[in-house]
């Protein structure tokens, strides 16, 4: 199941990463947007800004493989790979990067007259307790009150990679911790809400989930080297992917005096719907840029992907009345999917990879980011998105150096590899 990997200082990690990163896999003269293969058109400052940053983050984060798209609307872009062996084509778990294609299905299905939004998920699923008054919608846009599932598995999931999940084992450990405050109007970002649409769209349909989301999302955007287990059990690695890594852990904490270890079979059951998803950054990309443009759903239904509400909750009167005013200038969180300045997207980490996949609807802008180490979590893997796309020049919040420092502050186990270096 794991086996070790030799490590090495971080300034080490960073010197024989640039160099080794630069010379891979990079390729010139590929149109912007084009298939699962390298490409570079953006300015050489650019590409090097991007390969110096990327570098960083693999050794910040113990990680010896990663996958990058950057694409500046449809002018320009730079896709490739870091790594032996890695490129453009190289696929990874998705986690909750590509979470919101299962809402991309639910919105499919309302278009088609199979669901709508405000239908209780009971009515398809009777016999599931705690979920009386959640709807389809609220699935979605974040406001069923359903716990997060992860609470206490995290430990377990990095220790124990190749462990079988029930669905319902997943259900109960989130409806356990439910319902929170104010369901129907607070936001609470929960991948037990995936898991839960899942299977209630699977059994709504009597269909597949994998089928389901083949014919109803991936090939509608072109998704060609994306699917989803249809084998649960499987815990072989996929052909073609990037080598999960991680850190031990305990108490949710890298157990850094371990090492970093090998996973060499993974279970895909510890995230179900909520990122099971095998992908590649070019397929991400193409799949925000249809779920971003309305692109699922009937003309009425895609508009909810343009609605958000504050990521941060307002205190509110014993009636459920907000007392205090929304945080419009914060995050946001919408339908599958967060904004964070004029950014649309998910971050994610499941074990062995972290993921992060944002784009501006506006300028087309969008960044996709993977790596093999899971243990800095997806808010390392957000950082990376932001600073890259803070390299392309474009008008953001934030700086490069800002998530730069960002990204120093998450690194995990930095002392531990100076240490072994």
């Amino acid at each position: 199941m794991f086996s070790r990997v030799k490590r090495v200082g971080p300034v080490a990690a960073i010197s024989m990463l640039a160099i080794v990163g630069l010379t891979l896999t990079a390729c010139t003269g590929s149109n912007a947007g084009s298939g699962n293969s390298d490409q570079s058109t953006v300015s050489p400052e650019i590409a090097t800004s991007i390969d110096d940053a990327v570098a960083n983050a693999l050794a910040l984060s113990g990680s010896t493989e990663a996958v990058v798209g950057v694409w500046q609307g449809d002018d320009a872009a730079y896709v490739r790979g870091f790594g032996d062996g890695v490129s453009a084509a190289t696929k990874f778990r998705g986690a909750q990067a590509s979470q919101p294609v299962v809402c991309a299905l639910l919105l499919d299905a309302v278009g088609r007259g199979e669901l709508s939004l405000g239908r209780k998920v009971s009515e398809d699923l009777p016999r599931q307790a705690g979920i009386q008054d959640v709807t389809y919608g609220q699935l979605c846009d974040q406001t069923s009150g359903l716990a997060d599932f992860k609470a206490g598995f995290t430990d377990r999931f990095a220790n124990n990679p190749t462990r079988p999940w029930p669905e319902q084992e997943l259900l109960a450990n989130g409806l356990a911790s439910s319902p929170l405050p104010w369901p129907g109007a607070n936001v609470y970002l929960s991948d037990t809400n995936a898991v839960l649409l899942d299977r209630a769209i699977r059994l709504n349909t009597r269909d597949d989930s994998a089928e389901l989301l083949k014919r109803h999302v991936f090939e509608p955007a072109g998704m060609a080297a994306t699917s989803y287990p249809t084998n649960f059990g499987s815990t072989e690695l996929p052909e073609g992917s990037l080598k999960p890594l991680t850190y031990p852990a305990s108490g949710g904490a890298a157990v850094c005096e371990a090492g970093v270890t090998e996973v060499s079979a993974l279970s895909p059951s510890m995230m179900r719907g909520a990122g099971a998803t095998l992908t590649t950054v070019t397929d991400l990309r193409d799949f925000y840029t249809k779920f971003l443009s309305g692109g699922f759903g009937d003309e009425k239904t895609s508009q909810v992907v343009t609605e958000f509400q504050p990521a941060k909750n307002p205190e509110r009167d014993e009636a459920g009345e907000p007392t205090t005013e929304p945080d419009t200038e914060g995050r946001q969180i919408g339908f599958g999917v967060e904004k964070v300045g004029p950014l649309v997207g998910r971050s994610g980490a499941m074990t062995g990879s972290l993921t992060a996949a944002y784009s501006d609807p506006a300028t087309g802008l969008t960044v996709v980011v993977a790596l093999n180490n899971s243990s800095a979590g997806a808010g390392f893997a957000q950082a990376l998105a932001f600073q890259l796309a803070a390299l392309t020049g474009a008008e953001l919040p934030w700086s490069a150096d800002d998530q730069g420092a960002r990204l120093t502050e998450l690194a995990v186990c930095q002392g531990e590899a100076e240490a072994a270096g």
